[in-house]
This record gives C-alpha cells, sequence and structure tokens, in this order.
C-alpha cells in the first residue's frame, strides 16, 4: 500500500472528477495542484483556463503559485487578459468552475472573503476575497470544490457568501437567473461529498480510509445526510503518489 497524506490522497481523488476534454476554470490553491495532476494523468486533452487570462491545452511548466502566476501563461497555448476567459465562462462555455474556499455549507455556498459579522469592522477577519469565484459558480456547467474539513469550515451557514452553491435551497439559483448548474461533488480531507437533486442539501458520498462516518459527521457543523450506498475511498497507488509529489516537489500545497 502507497504511504500518503490525506491532503495527497484529496487532491488524487478529486482530479478524478475531471473529464477529458473538458474545459476546467481554475481557481487559486490547490484547484492548480489538482488540474496539473489531472493533465499528467487521465486527462491530457483537457483545456485549462485562469482568471488571469491564461489558456492551456498542455500542462504549465511548472506549479502556479497564483493564478496570475508565470509558470501558466509561459508556452501557453493562448494567453489573453482576463476578458477572454471571463467572457468564455458567461457565455456557458465552461464545463467545470473548480474552486477552493474557507467555508462550505450544506447548501454547497462558499466563503473566501472572512468570517465573523462583516457588519461589525472589530469582529472581522479578512481572507483573500472572491477573485472571479462568484462568476465562476454562477456561469460554470458544474461546480467542483475542495478544501480540508474540520467544523469550523463545514459550517452550517457560512459567515459571508463569496460563492453561490443552493443558496438557500431549491429553485433559487433559478429564481436569480443563474446560467450554470451549481455545485456537483466537494472533496474534503475526509470524503467525497454530493448533493440531493431534489433537497439540493450535500450528503456524504464516501468516506476515506481511516475515516469513520461518526467522525466525519463530528466534523461538520449540521447533520449530515449519508448516501445508504456510501462506500470507501480507494487509495491511491504508489505511481499516483509519486506522480503528484513530482508536481508539488517542495510540498508548497500539499504540507
Amino acid at each position: 500500500m502507497a504511504d500518503y497524506k490525506l491532503t495527497e490522497l484529496m487532491t488524487i481523488r478529486c482530479a478524478k472528477e475531471i473529464k477529458d476534454g473538458e474545459v476546467v476554470f481554475v481557481g487559486v490553491g490547490l484547484p492548480i495542484v489538482v488540474v496539473a495532476y489531472a493533465f499528467a494523468t487521465h486527462a491530457p486533452n483537457m483545456i485549462m483556463f485562469t482568471e488571469g487570462g491564461a489558456i492551456r491545452a498542455t500542462p504549465p511548466i511548472a506549479l502556479g503559485i497564483t493564478v496570475d502566476d508565470p509558470a501558466l501563461f509561459t508556452n501557453a497555448d493562448a494567453a489573453f487578459g482576463m476578458l477572454a476567459t471571463m467572457a468564455a465562462l458567461q457565455r456557458g462555455e465552461v464545463d467545470v468552475a473548480f474552486i477552493g474556499g474557507a467555508q462550505i455549507d450544506k447548501y454547497g455556498n462558499i466563503n473566501s472573503s472572512g468570517v465573523g459579522n462583516w457588519t461589525q469592522k472589530e469582529s472581522w477577519t479578512y481572507f483573500a476575497g472572491s477573485g472571479g469565484a462568484n462568476d465562476m459558480a454562477t456561469s460554470g456547467k458544474r461546480v467542483l470544490a475542495i478544501l480540508p474539513q474540520d467544523k469550523k469550515k463545514f459550517v452550517d451557514k457560512v459567515d459571508y457568501i463569496t460563492t453561490p452553491g443552493y443558496l438557500e435551497g431549491p429553485g433559487t439559483r433559478e429564481r436569480l437567473g443563474m446560467i450554470g448548474g451549481g455545485p456537483t461533488c466537494v472533496v474534503s480531507t475526509m470524503g467525497v461529498y454530493r448533493f440531493n437533486d431534489v433537497t439540493k442539501e450535500v450528503y456524504l458520498a464516501e468516506f476515506f480510509p481511516g475515516q469513520s462516518i461518526e467522525k466525519i459527521k463530528a466534523n461538520c457543523a449540521w447533520d449530515l445526510q449519508v448516501s445508504p450506498n456510501v462506500v470507501e475511498t480507494t487509495p491511491p497507488t504508489a505511481d499516483e503518489v509519486k506522480v503528484l509529489r513530482g508536481i508539488d516537489p517542495t510540498g508548497f500545497y500539499l504540507g
């Protein structure tokens, strides 16, 4: 059995949600690593977009630290400004909007703006902010999210909606005219989550090796629903881990 960290399993498992040939709009942070891994393994024909305007049908030459990193533009298949990739997104040409965040709730709403009461300056701690995350989640055909899990991150209600999921539940996105389909999958350091077609609430579909359903539910701030067909995620192989560590050799993202 391969020796791996939970962050590595999370990254490898998340990459498998990307299909070969899809157009993927990549957010900052872990999504950059996931997409590089997908390029190197099962999805060599994917198209990578970044908010900064890089368009790639080939893997980046090195690991990008931000979505404006020169590594993502060097030898890119096209290097436009933000207008090109954001316009494609809003025309409905992006298959996967792929983002991270600091908090997520049961309807897949994501917060990357800050925590506390945003109306009271002294209680509010700022994070990186939205960037293009709102546009991505509003217009992408489907949303894929990745973030480490604990009870402070998997909350009943996010402190601020940076990135809309299903907002208040069924019908909300449609009422607001959002063209994108909304979140379909969340991958954490504990398992894989999907969304109920009717209630739009997230549920546990897979649990990672070494985790238990009880432990996972204890690390959610709401009463997490569990699929009756929940399964244990297949561990990564030694070759998969080797490829991933070659992408992030210093552990900048993966620790």
